[in-house]
């Protein structure tokens, strides 16, 4: 087999070492595919995070056969039940219902 020529080899090696501007651009060139390569998957799997808790914020279950599948349908598609609108409940209800009156009781020790 042949080999390459080590000719080629030292020219290469000598332009990464030499602050050549062909040097100097293959280092850079380098360095920006390792930024890349490194970044993009933390980007993308942060996009892919936020897109997934976005879908999983309007998925609603069933409660008779607990199935999912998103908010905007009022009777499951899998049995067909009608699905309660919690938006609905919380908005009728009073406030004097939803606040917690807290005393406060001296404790002796």
């Amino acid at each position: 087999m042949n080999k390459p020529s080590s000719w080629i080899w030292m020219v290469f090696i000598l332009l990464i070492i030499l602050p050549t501007p062909a040097g100097k651009f293959i280092i850079d060139l380098a360095g920006g595919i390792f930024i890349l390569i490194t970044i993009l998957p933390l980007i993308l799997g942060g996009i892919g995070w936020f897109t997934w808790k976005r879908i999983q914020s309007k998925l609603l279950t069933c409660e008779a056969c607990g199935s999912t599948f998103l908010n905007s349908q009022m009777i499951c598609p899998i049995c067909g039940a009608t699905i309660k609108n919690t938006e609905d409940i919380l908005e009728n209800i009073p406030a004097s219902a939803a606040t917690i009156d807290i005393k406060s009781e001296d404790i002796d020790l």
